[in-house]
């Protein structure tokens, strides 16, 4: 059976428990209250359509919904609205905005979106997205790390084909989750450091999530195994054009992936339509 066979690829097992939060800025900031249950509910009512763009939101309504105070209502709409989600206005009242105005880089969006129907459009959006700034992290990482985070980067990689090995996609992508962000945070450049938030989330939702993980996909394969340990090596022992070639193979790797992925469901998605057309 060679490398990249689809039987070489990683089953989903159902004996492991869910992955924790990703480890992000946003989660240590979180309280699981009310405040958050508001974010929560109507942020992906928002994102998923059942709040329709235009869409009034009456602060009454949510405090009946939900069982709430006004006040608590009024927080989480604030937050809602510092995202784009929402706009609200003196005498119009809030009403939920286009796609084109919210935040897609928010770690709060990108698990709304992740959890929908739109999940695949928005991991190739965020592939392409890092695609250029892990490019440039590799290298500045490569050069900036500190020697605990080589020794974790290191650790991370091999975490992953560890879990290859014993066919663990929680496993895999919780190591994977960490190995960019130590990638991202290593560069020493606060505002490339921050984009970690969303590239963890992003990754926690493929393993924490059997419909999300594409257990026949080359992603979960030995050779994405490989590459990240490649990654994680060229980091360790400061050689930035290596870390940038490694990189620049898991990227491309994941965007062909994804890319085949959508094609096929489009392709699924026309030819029932066709069928229900002709039927």
């Amino acid at each position: 059976m060679s490398e990249n066979d689809p039987r070489n690829a990683i089953s989903w097992r159902s004996d492991v428990p869910p992955l924790p939060p990703p480890r992000t800025r946003f989660n240590a900031r979180k309280r699981h209250g009310l405040y958050d249950r508001v974010v929560d509910v109507i942020g992906q009512q928002i994102v998923t359509g059942e709040l329709p763009v235009g869409s009034i939101i009456y602060a009454e309504q949510v405090c009946e919904q939900l069982d709430i105070s006004r006040s608590v209502v009024r927080e989480g709409i604030r937050t809602l609205s510092s995202m784009g989600l929402v706009e609200s206005r003196p005498q119009r009242g809030t009403r939920v905005q286009p796609r084109d105005q919210w935040d897609l880089l928010n770690p709060h969006v990108v698990q709304w979106r992740g959890e929908g129907s739109e999940y695949l459009q928005q991991m190739y959006e965020l592939l392409e997205l890092r695609l250029g700034i892990e490019h440039a992290a590799a290298h500045f990482a490569a050069l900036r790390m500190s020697d605990g985070d080589r020794e974790a980067v290191v650790a991370a990689g091999y975490a992953m084909q560890r879990a290859y090995e014993n066919r663990d996609p929680h496993t895999f992508f919780m190591a994977d989750a960490d190995l960019h962000r130590l990638m991202l945070e290593g560069t020493g450049n606060a505002v490339i450091g921050q984009f970690a938030d969303t590239v963890s989330t992003a990754l926690h939702i493929r393993g924490s999530n059997a419909s999300r993980s594409y257990s026949t996909a080359q992603s979960l394969d030995a050779l994405s195994a490989g590459r990240h340990v490649e990654l994680a090596e060229a980091l360790a022992r400061r050689d930035p054009d290596a870390a940038q070639k490694a990189v620049n193979d898991i990227m491309f790797a994941t965007l062909t992936e994804v890319q085949n992925l959508l094609e096929a469901r489009n392709s699924t998605a026309a030819n029932t339509n066709s069928s229900a057309h002709h039927g």
